[in-house]
């Protein structure tokens, strides 16, 4: 997996990445050319504790550049990514939207991811609203498009 420094910190801001899964996240920093003694150390762990890893991550944040987000900003990230994901590998947005709400909880109901945050709720009143699946599946990839270039 390639180190992408901008989606590492939204991660972590969302503490998305568990303790088990931080010595690969440095080794993908050692592989695109970042190196230094905590990012080593953070590669070196086998089987690490959060204790441990709690300890070096300030450290090696520090190291690889990385910035504290809030979770508002980790969260738009996140979203964006994720739909840009969505869009670009033809994948079906429907089956994301429980992600997308759980994003715009975590970024306190920004006004920006309010309408990829609804698709669950757009998906539980489609019948309602009449919508057949693949019209409430072109919603949603609109949803994503916008929030992606926004």
């Amino acid at each position: 997996m390639a180190f992408d420094p901008k989606l590492v910190e939204a991660k972590l801001a969302l503490q998305r990445v568990g303790p088990e899964e931080l010595p690969n996240l440095a080794c993908d920093a050692l592989e695109a050319g970042l190196d230094g003694p905590w990012i080593r150390r953070l590669a070196s762990l086998i089987n690490p504790s959060g204790w441990e890893t709690d300890q070096i991550l300030p450290k090696f944040m520090a190291e690889t550049g990385l910035c504290q987000l809030t979770r508002a900003e980790a969260s738009l990230r996140v979203a964006r990514d994720l739909a840009t994901r969505i869009l670009s590998q033809d994948l079906d947005p429907l089956s994301f939207a429980g992600d997308f709400l759980r994003l715009w909880i975590d970024a306190d109901y920004m006004d920006v991811l309010q309408k990829a945050g609804c698709l669950d709720d757009r998906i539980a009143i489609a019948d309602a609203l009449g919508q057949t699946e693949d019209e409430l599946r072109d919603y949603a990839r609109n949803v994503l498009t916008e929030l992606t270039s926004s």
